[in-house]
Formats: C-alpha cells, sequence, structure tokens
C-alpha cells in the first residue's frame, strides 16, 4: 500500500488576514522579504520547496504565477478549476478537488503544497486534505484584499509552534485534523 499523501501550506498573510492585495498582486511582500534576505533568512522556504513535489493551485493564481515563468523546477502543477479542458505549462491535471486528490494519489506524489489562493485553500481544506499549515504574519496592514481563507465551515487547528522571524514577522504552524 502506499503511503498517504501530505497535503501542506506554506503561506504569508497581512496582520488583517490577506494573501494579496485588491488587484491580486503580492508586492506588499517585497520589504519583508528583503528584511529576511538581510538577516540571512529566506523564511524556511528552500527547505520547504525541497520537501514537497507537487502543488495543487487555484486557476487564478496559477494564471499569475505563470507570468512570472514556473518557479518550482520539475514540480507538477495540480490546477483547481471549474473551467472544462483547462490545459497549460506544468500542469498534471486540472479540475475539482476530487479530479485533483485522485490525480495526484495515482501519480504517487508524497508532499503536495497546497498554494492557493484563497478560494483554492479553503476548497481542500473543506475537504480535509490540510495536515499542516504554516502561516507566516507580516506586520501589515493592508485594509483590504484576498483573504487567506473565503468564507466556509469552521475548522479547528493545533498549534504546533510559533516563532518570531527578523523585522517582527510570526511564523505560525498548525497541525490540522477534524
Amino acid at each position: 500500500m502506499p503511503a498517504k499523501t501530505q497535503y501542506v501550506g506554506f503561506i504569508a498573510m497581512s496582520l488583517d488576514g490577506f494573501i494579496a492585495d485588491t488587484d491580486g498582486g503580492i508586492g506588499w511582500l517585497d520589504p519583508f522579504n528583503e528584511i529576511l534576505a538581510g538577516a540571512g533568512s529566506d523564511g524556511g522556504y528552500g527547505d520547504f520547496i525541497a520537501s514537497v513535489d507537487a502543488l495543487i493551485i487555484g486557476r487564478k493564481t496559477y494564471e499569475q504565477v505563470m507570468g512570472w515563468g514556473w518557479p518550482y523546477q520539475d514540480r507538477a502543477g495540480y490546477v483547481l478549476t471549474r473551467r472544462a479542458g483547462f490545459t497549460g505549462d506544468h500542469v498534471a491535471a486540472a479540475g475539482d478537488i476530487e479530479t485533483l486528490r485522485n490525480a495526484i494519489q495515482s501519480a504517487d506524489h508524497k508532499r503536495v503544497w497546497i498554494m492557493g489562493g484563497g478560494q483554492a485553500q479553503r476548497v481542500a481544506l473543506d475537504a480535509k486534505m490540510f495536515q499542516s499549515l504554516r502561516v507566516f504574519v507580516m506586520p501589515t496592514i493592508l485594509g483590504g484584499g484576498r483573504p487567506l481563507f473565503t468564507d466556509g465551515a469552521q475548522h479547528n487547528l493545533k498549534l504546533a509552534s510559533c516563532q518570531e522571524l527578523a523585522g517582527g514577522i510570526l511564523q505560525i504552524d498548525y497541525n490540522i485534523g477534524d
């Protein structure tokens, strides 16, 4: 029997809960990335990305990422979309969450990053896919934008750890299980 796939989250948000500004931009993160780099840190991203072999990504986030060029090397992308027949570079499968879960299981991925955006993360959360979530809370208030999770059912999380990084950034690790 193959090992169970682990689904994990790794994401930054503003103190008021937004992962992107009102236009979907993430440029507001640049000063914090510079603070971390100045402290000789990448916030654990290098170790994290080395530990995953695939990503679940919402269609809009996928399209935004492809505007920069696929930064995830040979990792497969699984695009959560309602758009029938969706295809693209680095897309191993596209469709609803169950289609993606089945494709990921068939491909025998070990550790999958549920990347987002907020709607994709909500769908995966409600489908009970997450095992853990690492959230970086940036010390800024955007005042509006795209939320970490869109509206939906309540899910209780278990705090695994919390630490302060350079610049007042908080790294909060949760285990998830309903």
